[in-house]
């Protein structure tokens, strides 16, 4: 049995190592291991927790390394398929205080596929994850129907993260319409506010994004919103949490690391705002840092300093 396990995209982060205005001035990358779901299936893992990934990559040196990183992880990479027909993704990302601008590669993660040995594995954890990658192609989001539909099955709590951008869709559906498709399997959702403008193609005030999302059939949503914090709503009330960020110098990864610690207060038994805060502290920690995966402090250490 594994605590956490997620559905979607292990890809190669090249960040820029210096700040430019936009991608096409950046003459020189450091190489990470990247992908959100894959982001979190690490922090969680490194925190002590068991975490399993489900994902395509090439049969190439990129996905050589990614596996050799996850192993040095601790995470289960049994259904990680590493296939020669596709190459492993790669996204150029620039180092940013904000907003990172982003170019993609893609390949293996439009072919994400699910097998009953992949679904014994998301019966048997506490908490399926997975992002707008794992929809973004029609066999995607057939495989992501098939796992969301045997998770809630067994009462496994759904995360779902919409990082949708228009760059990455190859699905004949329209967002919204693959939305009403999957919101009602989904316990957590955790947009920032350009998720919502990319998803919604207008500017709404929050309250607004927060009850679409609601409508939608969504229980439970955070609303990111930068250097403001987050708002957490359960449909009934909206609560605002200030950032408990002091230092930034590099945002990639700080939503993944958000998700990673509301994930281990949810597996600890904490009540949703406790985890939505504990999310808070783990996001701010990773903000100090380069790169989607770094050392963040100990999740005991951070209760007692934040809660």
């Amino acid at each position: 049995m594994v605590n956490f396990v997620s559905f979607g995209e292990v890809l190669i982060d090249f960040i820029s190592k210096d700040y430019v205005r936009g991608l096409k001035n950046a003459t020189s990358f450091d190489k990470f291991l990247g992908g959100s779901p894959s982001n979190i299936a690490v922090n969680i893992s490194k925190q002590g927790f068991k975490s399993a990934m489900i994902s395509r990559i090439g049969k190439d040196p990129f996905g050589d390394f990614i596996l050799e990183q996850l192993n040095n992880y601790n995470v289960d990479v049994q259904a990680i398929l590493q296939d020669e027909r596709f190459s492993t993704d790669i996204v150029y990302v620039l180092k940013s205080k904000s907003s990172p601008e982003f170019y993609p590669l893609r390949s293996a993660s439009l072919n994400l596929d699910i097998t009953d040995s992949y679904l014994d594995i998301v019966k048997k954890a506490n908490i399926f994850h997975f992002s707008s990658w794992s929809l973004s192609s029609d066999n995607n989001l057939k495989n992501t129907l098939k796992s969301l539909k045997v998770a809630k099955k067994n009462n496994v709590l759904i995360g779902f993260d919409p990082n949708y951008r228009e760059i990455l869709w190859k699905t004949s559906l329209e967002i919204e319409d693959v939305l009403k498709l999957i919101m009602p399997y989904v316990d957590f959702i955790k947009p920032s506010l350009d998720d919502c403008i990319h998803i919604f193609k207008e500017n709404k005030n929050e309250e607004e994004y927060i009850n679409h999302f609601h409508e939608l059939g969504v229980k439970n949503v955070i609303l990111t919103l930068g250097e403001k914090g987050f708002i957490f709503s359960d449909g009934k009330k909206n609560t605002h949490f200030e950032s408990y960020a002091k230092e930034v110098i590099d945002t990639t990864g700080a939503g993944d690391a958000f998700w990673s610690g509301l994930y281990i207060g949810t597996i600890i038994g904490l009540d949703v705002i406790k985890a939505a805060r504990l999310g808070n502290a783990f996001s701010a920690e990773k903000l100090k840092y380069v790169g989607a995966i770094c050392d963040i402090k100990n999740y005991k250490e951070l209760l007692k300093e934040y809660l």
